[in-house]
């Protein structure tokens, strides 16, 4: 609804105390924390005090809701550029991903949205579950029994096997997969960087990390375009999924994607899904790891429907508590653990008037651990998923986002990471290891400072 006459204006939105450069300082020492603070003080809606912009923090489901399920019509995504709330936003990722789904907008994103959608298809997603469970029991045949082994690590390595075969259709030992590799350990810094204001004017400096990230960038293009190359070449006949995209047609002008589009999706799936479900996977062992009854309950329910066969598409169903345990770390640990949205017309929100420009911050790590819809929230309980959840709001979660802009991937992700943790955690229990120093870092995406240090036992 728009803004009535009813409606409290802007400037009594709760504030923020301490000034900007409180704030701001708050905010680069731990996001996290200080998100969650804003919340518990001030409720659904606050405002921060940040130079140039008009930016709120908003935690109550309904106006994320709206927020989300709005999007291209009464919100868009992008900070405002120069000042024109209804014109194209600035994406900060979009040095790093071009305009990929990501990160493009208007007609652009519907044409790509439009052509993209049938390579996500149930149908389709499940052709590449084999690949998750080969890759995963890999991964699992180089454990050893009582050794000590960084899971986050491991996870990493294993997410990026499966985006090499199945985006790109390389193997993890191909010179491209290597300089993924050292680019994501470099970079991520500088990629987070994109995400502030003050942080994009350092592109414009010749510091020895923008050189580096523009050299790793430059490479990682050429070694694309010479994939596209070769794909199209041979007719780009294959099953991956960079052969779909060069196959693709719009439906209402029969064309195909030019050769920067192409790159800019595939290198949008490589970077986006591979670190996020690293993360999720991660995050799960370390919580599965403090948690020995909900491990022994998961083992439990994998020997039961799996036996001694490996894991398959047609078991996700059966695996209620492996899925339960899936959505519990992913609620308390997001991969994706904050969004934003930008106004582009006047608009009610939280029962106060906010005008157009307005720039709207939700945290998926503070709704997901608002006590008012999820009881002793810092609890790893996969149980609450069990029974009827329609006594929370739609959006008390969101790790995928939301509405028409929701991850188009989240299928694939959600498949991806159920058969992975069911064929390791069917053979390997985790316990932690003392006095590791596991903690979150809030950088693009949310992923462990020190990694995931885990004693694996091979289960009898």
């Amino acid at each position: 609804m728009t803004a009535s006459t009813s409606t409290r204006p802007a400037r009594d939105v709760p504030r923020a105390a301490g000034g900007s450069l409180a704030l701001l300082q708050a905010l680069r020492q731990n996001p996290l924390d200080t998100f969650s603070r804003l919340a518990r003080e001030h409720g659904g809606l606050v405002s921060l005090s940040v130079p140039g912009l008009r930016l709120y923090l908003v935690s109550d489901p309904t106006a994320i809701q709206d927020s989300l399920t709005l999007t291209n019509r009464a919100y868009a995504k992008g900070v405002p550029r120069d000042g024109d709330p209804r014109g194209e936003g600035v994406q900060p990722l979009s040095r790093v991903l071009g305009q990929g789904l990501l990160t493009s907008a208007g007609d652009l994103w519907r044409r790509q949205r439009r052509l993209m959608q049938p390579l996500f298809q149930p149908a389709r997603v499940a052709e590449y579950g084999a690949v998750f469970v080969r890759l995963a029991a890999g991964t699992g045949a180089t454990w050893r029994d009582g050794e000590v082994r960084d899971l986050h690590a491991e996870m990493t390595e294993l997410t990026l096997a499966i985006v090499a075969r199945t985006v790109f259709d390389v193997d993890l030992e191909t010179e491209f997969v290597a300089h993924v590799r050292r680019s994501l350990a470099t970079n991520m810094r500088t990629t987070r960087r994109q995400l502030v204001p003050w942080g994009r004017l350092l592109d414009r400096l010749p510091l020895p990390s923008t050189r580096r990230f523009n050299a790793d960038r430059a490479a990682l293009d050429a070694m694309i375009y010479r994939m596209i190359a070769d794909r199209r070449a041979g007719g780009a006949r294959g099953g991956d999924l960079l052969s779909l995209l060069l196959s693709a047609r719009d439906e209402e002008t029969g064309e195909r994607m030019p050769d920067q589009q192409v790159r800019d999706e595939a290198v949008t799936m490589l970077l986006a899904g591979h670190e996020t479900t690293a993360n999720a996977l991660a995050w799960t062992f370390h919580l599965l790891g403090g948690n020995p009854a909900a491990q022994e309950r998961l083992g439990a329910e994998l020997d039961e429907v799996l036996a001694e066969r490996p894991a398959s598409v047609s078991d996700v169903p059966r695996l209620p508590y492996t899925v339960a345990v899936l959505h519990e770390a992913m609620r308390l640990y997001p991969p994706a653990w904050v969004l934003a949205r930008r106004l582009v017309t006047d608009r009610d929100v939280c029962g106060y008037a906010l005008p157009a420009g307005s720039l709207l911050v939700s945290s998926p790590w503070v709704v997901h651990r608002d006590p008012q819809w999820w009881p002793e929230p810092d609890e790893f309980r996969p149980e609450r998923w069990l029974g009827d959840t329609r006594d929370r709001p739609r959006y008390a979660y969101f790790p995928f986002g939301g509405g028409p802009r929701q991850c188009i991937g989240n299928s694939f992700a959600e498949m991806e990471a159920t058969l992975v943790l069911a064929t390791l955690a069917r053979h390997w229990r985790v316990a932690p290891v003392p006095d590791a120093d596991i903690r979150p870092q809030a950088l693009v995406t949310l992923r462990p400072a020190r990694g995931v240090p885990m004693t694996l036992h091979r289960r009898g």
